[in-house]
């Protein structure tokens, strides 16, 4: 009996030994797993600050208006799109003779000194903004409509030409992107100037004009 005693009471030591060294054995193995997530965790120093707000970028029409309005020329909606503006040229800066598509001397001066001075906001911090730029030709109500689409078309390729030659010669940096983004159209006379009048203004009608086309991306004007 004695013997069986000792022997229990060996036993009952060797098991509370065991449970004692696994308990131990648990305990660092959960110490060691909390000092391995401390350590990993990023401290604050490392964690990226959250991100600031996209700041508000400026209406481009106002950007390209204040251009304009420092070359002398009015900059206005077309339509009723947001998107499209066009670009009042006065008729005695670029107009046409009667059935003509020949720039005049006038004409053409305007045009080298204005062509550069339109491109350089086309293709310069505006670019992104800009989705085409329509060089576009009208004549007045006198003629058959075929023979004056046609010449409305000629009168807009007059002053692509035009442009494409001043840049070529004076800017080259540029006009491969003048050239990229523009394009000639003939409206014929299908947008008569009338001011009001029962008969449409001719020599107005006359005309050339310049519409910017905005990409669709272009935040809706401010209104106030």
């Amino acid at each position: 009996m004695r013997r069986i005693a000792r022997q229990t009471g060996r036993g009952q030591a060797s098991t509370v030994t065991a449970g004692v060294t696994d308990l131990m054995t648990s305990l660092a193995i959960i110490f060691i797993l909390l000092f391995v997530a401390h350590m990993v965790k990023p401290s604050e120093a490392e964690t990226p600050p959250p991100p600031k707000a996209a700041l508000a970028l400026p209406d481009p029409r106002l950007i390209l208006r204040e251009h304009f309005q420092r070359l002398g020329l009015a900059l206005e909606p077309e339509g009723g799109d947001p998107l499209i503006l066009r670009v009042v040229i006065p008729e005695e800066l670029l107009n046409f003779e009667t059935g003509k598509s020949t720039l005049s001397v006038h004409a053409q001066d305007f045009l080298e000194e204005a062509i550069p001075a339109f491109a350089e906001v086309w293709c310069g911090p505006m670019r992104p903004s800009i989705e085409s730029v329509v060089i576009e030709g009208h004549t007045d109500d006198r003629g058959e409509d075929r023979l004056n689409l046609k010449l409305s078309q000629e009168r807009s390729f007059s002053v692509m030409t035009k442009g494409l030659e001043v840049l070529q010669a004076a800017h080259p940096r540029i006009s491969g992107c003048f050239q990229q983004l523009t394009s000639a159209s003939g409206r014929g006379k299908q947008d008569l100037i009338f001011e009001g009048h029962a008969a449409p203004n001719r020599d107005k009608s006359r005309r050339v004009v310049f519409k910017i086309r905005l990409r669709p991306s272009t935040p809706s004007p401010i209104r106030g």
